[in-house]
């Protein structure tokens, strides 16, 4: 879940960057969320779930997160996978592969940009976009990665191949996810080159999509169940904001 149907929401970057920047802005132009305080800020890029980033459930959600890490003092794209190919659900013609090419393209522009903290990117994913975000992992080493760090939630986990880079990752997952079960992910991470870089928290009791406020606490979703759970969306924020902070 958690995503939604692609409206290609790429404004013009000229909301984060001074005109004395425009040299350095090429195209695609992101949408971007950029604090009133002067910089360098760190920086996140986000990548929405199979539904995209206005996703029919919670039309508002990705903003809301986005507007969230704002307000830590973070610049912020959001990562349009399914808008800019004229997608509306990651049914179509797009793989987890497309979508972590165009993170690196994200966050590499990102790593240009002079209003950023060039060593503080972090990739950020929910459900198909976050295994979008292992998918980069798995297929860069750490020196060509342009992010430092990633944040996934509840990623699929299945026939994932185990990366070398020792990129700290986030992995926040569901107990009861039967969509994209956490024992996955939890192998996977075993395997990894740098096992201590992957920090996970199993949230019991919790479904995918569990930190999406408009779910009902379960709600049968194709072959599988999600449900929103306050107190599982509640830790994991906090978990996230603390893995954001300087020095960690």
């Amino acid at each position: 879940m958690n995503g939604a149907g692609g409206r290609g929401l790429w404004v013009v970057a000229l909301l984060l960057f001074p005109a004395a920047s425009l040299a350095q802005i090429p195209k695609p132009e992101y949408r971007t969320f950029q604090p009133a305080t002067p910089g360098p800020h760190p920086a996140s890029a986000l990548l929405s779930g199979c539904d995209g980033l206005t996703p029919s459930a919670s039309p508002m959600l990705y903003e809301r997160r986005a507007e969230h890490l704002r307000a830590l003092g973070q610049v912020v794209v959001l990562v349009d996978y399914l808008g800019r190919r004229g997608l509306k659900t990651c049914a179509g013609s797009v793989t987890h592969e497309d979508a972590a090419r165009d993170l690196i393209a994200a966050t590499t522009w990102l790593k240009s940009q002079p209003g950023v903290d060039h060593s503080r990117i972090t990739a950020i994913g929910w459900s198909y976009g976050a295994r979008g975000v292992l998918a980069a992992i798995v297929g860069h080493t750490q020196s060509q990665l342009p992010f430092s760090r990633a944040v996934v939630h509840y990623p699929d986990c299945r026939g994932l191949q185990p990366w070398k880079a020792a990129v700290p990752i986030l992995m926040l997952l569901g107990g009861d996810d039967d969509m994209t079960p956490a024992a996955l992910c939890q192998e996977v991470a075993k395997k990894v080159a740098a096992p201590a870089s992957v920090k996970i928290v199993v949230y019991p009791g919790a479904l995918h999509g569990f930190d999406v406020p408009e779910l009902p606490a379960k709600k049968q979703y194709g072959f599988a169940t999600i449900g929103y759970h306050p107190d599982a969306a509640a830790a994991a924020r906090k978990e996230m904001e603390q893995f954001l902070k300087p020095g960690r």
